[in-house]
């Protein structure tokens, strides 16, 4: 994976209470069933239709799928759709503003959607 560039403290400060409390609550629930190596990418001003990335670990399918099902479970907010549950390589939830994609961390270098999309990172321990 490519260095990390973090955007500036002005982007952090840009979100909306709602935005930072989704956030924070996406990150808790990953990192309940061990996710590891979170990026959240600010997508807000590129042409995607989504507002926020988070990118997280799993070490093997089991774990991919149990990050991926801990929060559609114990998450109450709307899920618009999912994909990549059958093979827990690399699943996407799509919460609308959110997309949460968990990977086995082969398949997140091989994509290096971090990469891709390095001039959006932000420091998640800048959320709180």
């Amino acid at each position: 994976m490519s260095p990390k560039a973090f955007k500036s403290v002005e982007a952090v400060k840009s979100l909306e209470e709602e935005e930072v409390q989704n956030l924070t609550r996406a990150i808790e629930l990953v990192e309940e069933k061990k996710g590891y190596n979170l990026a959240l990418l600010d997508m807000r001003e590129t042409s995607l239709p989504t507002s926020f990335f988070l990118l997280v670990d799993g070490d093997n399918p089991k774990q991919v799928k149990a990050i991926a099902e801990n929060v559609i479970g114990e998450w109450d907010r709307e899920l618009y759709g999912k994909e990549g549950l059958g093979n827990n390589s690399w699943v996407v939830l799509d919460y609308g503003d959110l997309l949460i994609h968990v990977f086995q961390e082969d398949v997140r270098t091989f994509y290096d959607l971090d990469g891709l999309w390095s001039d959006c990172l932000l420091p998640i321990e800048d959320l709180s």
